[in-house]
């Protein structure tokens, strides 16, 4: 029996290494297509590859395709979901990192665009929907670390130089002058004179407690990793924040107020600082005409 498992298992082996091009190295790394003897990854799919033995990096699995023009992909990760409900997750990919303190800089995903000349364009990371990506194969106009389409949700800080909205006059239509306009018959002063400022503390969310039918092993793990939630959660809800309401800003300037999926109401408070102008513009008017 045990000779007949072994003659079928070198029968397989050797099946696989003609068909897939199997090959190992001098120091026992695996490539699957391709000649090439010297190379970083342990496992390495496709002929060329961008690092070189001296480098300080172990790589896992590498997929270097043999790149010509069209459409071509290092890595792939996909899945066809189970039709029956589920509210289990699905990962196209999925990178993890369990790290020390002491243990430099660890990435669950990093994305990195080369800068080869000045016509580079691509984006380290692409987030977006298929329809938009097959319709709109072009759309990048430049190279950019992130390059996102669609709504983007960040449950923490999110802290940044410069923050920059579009707004050019060859890229927009209906424009009018604040000067112009006004909303409930008001002036934008009065509107913004007449709006709820409030300081206030955001709630915190409810965590499920773990199930009593998990191992012991992944229990401990859900603890450390709820302990980690529960941390960062409390650096929000303990520090004191500051706005309008939402709710009345709605009913004057509605565009300003997002709301969102679950009903929940969000300010676009960057957009409001034109608004703070023009109520200054309007002010120092009401003032020079009372020193006429």
């Amino acid at each position: 029996m045990k000779k007949s498992i072994y003659t079928s298992s070198l029968l397989l082996f050797i099946s696989i290494s003609v068909n897939a091009q199997l090959t190992m190295n001098w120091n026992k790394k695996v490539t699957v297509g391709t000649e090439t003897e010297f190379f970083v990854p342990l496992l390495m799919v496709g002929h060329d590859w961008i690092f070189d033995e001296g480098e300080d990096i172990s790589i896992g699995t590498g997929g270097a395709p043999k790149v010509g023009n069209g459409n071509n992909i290092g890595v792939f990760g996909g899945f066809r979901v189970n039709p029956n409900y589920s509210q289990d997750s699905n990962f196209g990919v999925l990178g993890i990192v369990e790290q020390d303190s002491i243990h430099g800089r660890n990435y669950g995903l990093c994305g990195m665009i080369d800068l080869l000349d000045n016509f580079s364009k691509g984006a380290g990371i692409y987030a977006t929907d298929c329809d938009y990506c097959y319709t709109f194969p072009h759309n990048l106009g430049g190279a950019y670390a992130g390059y996102f389409v669609g709504n983007v949700h960040v449950s923490n800080n999110l802290t940044a130089p410069c923050l920059f909205t579009t707004m050019d006059f060859r890229l927009c239509d209906n424009i009018v002058s604040l000067s112009q306009s006004k909303r409930n018959g008001m002036t934008t002063l009065d509107n913004l004179l007449n709006m709820n400022i409030v300081e206030y503390n955001l709630q915190s969310r409810q965590f499920e407690d773990i199930s009593e039918n998990v191992s012991p092993e992944k229990a401990e793990k859900l603890k450390r990793e709820l302990g980690f939630l529960k941390k960062e959660e409390h650096k929000m809800t303990s520090r004191r924040h500051f706005g309008v309401d939402a709710r009345e800003l709605q009913k004057v300037y509605p565009d300003l107020v997002l709301e969102g999926e679950d009903g929940s109401l969000s300010v676009n408070y960057l957009e409001m600082i034109p608004l703070v102008i023009r109520s200054i513009q309007e002010l120092k008017q009401e003032i020079d005409e009372l020193a006429e």
